[in-house]
């Protein structure tokens, strides 16, 4: 299986107390890219992850199986109710 590499770029900002706090500002697949936007200030970083190529179909696969799982409850329930 493939893997591609995923840029999740982050910088420092302050949430509604003042304290730091990191926030996820984009998504690149380029390393480049992800080097220019540190290369942009101190308060800018970047984290690296290593993503399936098939991701898609990946995630296809789970909202199937989730969606099934929804329905398997919604059956039961129909199932209890119809018992009663």
């Amino acid at each position: 299986m493939d893997n591609v590499n995923l840029y999740v770029l982050t910088t420092l900002a302050f949430d509604s107390r003042g304290n730091v706090a990191g926030k996820n500002v984009g998504v690149r697949f380029s390393r480049l890219d992800a080097e220019g936007h540190r290369a942009k200030g101190v308060q800018n970083e970047f984290e690296r992850f290593s993503v399936s190529a098939d991701w898609r179909e990946d995630a296809e696969t789970f909202f199937l199986g989730d969606a099934m799982l929804g329905f398997r409850f919604l059956v039961e329930e129909m199932q209890r109710a119809a018992l009663r």
